[in-house]
């Protein structure tokens, strides 16, 4: 019989790291070597709900996407990086990237203005997403890992998630797969996998999902306004 290996929370952060270096290091991936080291840096000793170390959401959303083909520099840094404004304080200006990164990362930062309505302010960062390539595709890989520890949130919170990727996130997708051909392919698998785990999770949690997307009202209700 096979013996199981575990590796600890620390191992992990550093195998994960490693597997990027290496893949980063065989290509021009410039922007992807500096932008393991400095998200490092900014999210260390920072913990998720879940009590797993913040960085490992980001460096698994990286691995998921290079599993899928992704080899873009720039997408690949972005997604490495798009918690590090938001999360870390940290300014966009002072990201040791190029302006293509910083821009997606800018775009990635959720931010809601004085006097703006939880649902303004999603809609107006959503539709943000759409200015660029990399955005729209960084949101869905930090998106589908997200998906993979909703069980570790409260069940509004997966409610929440799950409309925001049904009405938010999918037609986008859609649209991107028009504009960007060359991430058709990866965009359909996102799809796929979406579609799956709004399945699941509405079947686990006893939900139905509507047709239609809700009325203002209704998303008032599911956004916590």
């Amino acid at each position: 019989m096979e013996k199981k290996v575990l590796l600890s929370e620390d191992e992990t952060v550093k195998t994960i790291s490693t597997f990027l270096r290496g893949f980063a290091s065989t290509g021009t991936h410039v922007q992807t070597l500096t932008a393991l080291g400095y998200a490092r840096s900014k999210h260390a000793g920072q913990m998720r709900r879940s009590g797993d170390p913040y960085i490992l959401h980001p460096l698994k959303a990286a691995t998921f996407a290079i599993s899928n083909g992704i080899t873009d520099d720039v997408l690949i840094a972005a997604i490495i990086l798009h918690d590090v404004p938001e999360d870390t304080m940290t300014p966009i200006t002072e990201l040791p990237c190029n302006s293509e990164v910083k821009h997606a990362v800018e775009l990635m930062t959720y931010r809601r203005c004085d006097g703006e309505s939880k649902l303004s302010a999603k809609r107006r960062y959503y539709n943000g997403l759409m200015e660029s390539k990399y955005a729209l595709l960084c949101k869905a890989y930090d998106r589908v890992n997200n998906l993979w520890t909703l069980c570790d949130l409260s069940r509004e919170s997966v409610v929440k998630n799950i409309y925001e990727t049904e009405f938010f996130l999918m037609p986008l997708l859609k649209d991107g797969k028009e504009l960007w051909p060359e991430f058709a392919n990866q965009i359909s698998g996102l799809r796929d996998i979406f579609r799956g785990a709004i399945y699941f999770y509405a079947k686990t949690y006893g939900f139905e999902m509507p047709k239609d997307e809700p009325t203002d009202d209704e998303w008032s209700v599911i956004l916590g306004e």
